[in-house]
C-alpha cells in the first residue's frame, strides 16, 4: 500500500517539531512493506485510487474544504491524532488555539476513513472513534531508524532536547550541579533539524527524560525513541503514564532518585543501551506499533476490495 504524508496544515515550526513522529511512522510503514513518502515540502495529495493521504491533525476550515472535495472525488484519508480530546478542547483547552482545534477537527472527521491516535487512553479512543475507526499507534522500533555510531566517544555525561520549561530548567541545573564541570549536560532547547539534533545528542553518553510540567503525567515516546536509535539509553524521571516505555527504559521511583539512577547509568550507559535497545526491539515492532492499528481500523482492507 502506499502512504502519502501531508504536512500542509502546519508552518515550519510545526513540521520541524513533527519531523520524528513522522519519521518513525514512516519507517515502520517501509519495515512493513508499504510505500510511505514524507517530506515536509509535499503540498500534494493522492488522488482516487493512487494510495491513502496521511493528515496530521490540525485542521482549518480551507484544510477541511480541501479534504472535503479531494474526498467527494474518491481520495482517501487517515489521520495521524497528536492531541488527548476533553470537554474543554483537545489538551483541556489549556489555550485558545487548542479548544479550537478540537472543534475544527469535528468538521473535518466526516472526510476521514480512518484515525490513528498518538495519545494512550480508551478515553481517547473512544472519543475518536465518534468519527471514523479508530485505533492507538505507538512510536517503535524500525531498522531503517537506526543511526548510532559506535566509534564516537561521548563528551558530555548527558542531554537533553525539548522545550525547556522552568521545571525542567530546575531539574536538570540540579543534574548538572551534582555532576560539575563544564561537561555535565549537553542541551538541544530550539527546534533544530533532526539530523543536528542527533549529532549533538550523540554528544552525551545518557539522554533524560523529564516532564514538562509537574501534573504532565505522559512520556515523550518519541523522545525515547531517538535515543535509542542513536545509541544511547534513557533515564527518566517518574511518570503517571509510562507504559509501555516502562518495559524498556529505566524509570526511577522518586526525584530523588532519578538524580542517584542518573549518576550511576554514567558508567555503564553501554551495557544498559544494549538491554533497552533490545527490549525496545522485542517489544514495539513494527508490525504491534502499526501493522495492528491499520488492521484493526480498516483501511488496507477497503484499498484492497
Amino acid at each position: 500500500m502506499k502512504f502519502l504524508f501531508n504536512m500542509m496544515n502546519h508552518g515550519l515550526l510545526g513540521q520541524r517539531s513533527l519531523e520524528d513522529v513522522i519519521g518513525i511512522v514512516g519507517h515502520q510503514l517501509r519495515a512493513l512493506g508499504h510505500e510511505a513518502v514524507w517530506r515536509p515540502e509535499n503540498d500534494r495529495l493522492f488522488g482516487p485510487g493512487e494510495g491513502v493521504n496521511v493528515i496530521v491533525e490540525g485542521f482549518t476550515p480551507d484544510i477541511t474544504a480541501v479534504v472535503a472535495d479531494m474526498h467527494r472525488q474518491g481520495a482517501r484519508f487517515i489521520c495521524l491524532a497528536t492531541e488527548e480530546p476533553t470537554p474543554k478542547g483537545f489538551n483541556w483547552g489549556t489555550t485558545k488555539e487548542m479548544a479550537q482545534r478540537q472543534i475544527d477537527f469535528v468538521q473535518a472527521a466526516p472526510y476521514l476513513d480512518g484515525i490513528l491516535h498518538l495519545v494512550p487512553g480508551q478515553h481517547v479512543t473512544d472519543w475518536y472513534s465518534q468519527f471514523a475507526p479508530t485505533a492507538y499507534v505507538e512510536l517503535g522500533f524500525a531498522p531503517s531508524l537506526i543511526r548510532g555510531d559506535e566509534r564516537y566517544v561521548p563528551e558530555y555525561e548527558f542531554g537533553f532536547f525539548g522545550s525547556l520549561s522552568p521545571r525542567r530548567h530546575s531539574i536538570l541545573k540540579r543534574l548538572a550541579n551534582k555532576v560539575g564541570g563544564p561537561n555535565a549536560i549537553i542541551l538541544v532547547a530550539d527546534f533544530a533539524t533532526q539530523r543536528d539534533r542527533d549529532a549533538q545528542m550523540r554528544k552525551a553518553k545518557v539522554l533524560v527524560q523529564i516532564r514538562k510540567f509537574e501534573k504532565m503525567g505522559l512520556v515523550s515516546s518519541s523522545r525515547c525513541n531517538t535515543a535509542l536509535h542513536i545509541g544511547r539509553p534513557v533515564i527518566a524521571e517518574p511518570h503517571e503514564l509510562s507504559k509501555p516505555w516502562d518495559e524498556i527504559v529505566h524509570f526511577s521511583e522518586s526525584l530523588d532518585q532519578f538524580y542517584r539512577d542518573a549518576l550511576a547509568m554514567r558508567g555503564i550507559w553501554k551495557g544498559v543501551h544494549a538491554t533497552q535497545m533490545r527490549k525496545f526491539r522485542e517489544r514495539l515492532t513494527p508490525e504491534f506499533c502499526i501493522g495492528q492499528p491499520l488492521e484493526k481500523i480498516g483501511i488496507l482492507e477497503r484499498m484492497a476490495a
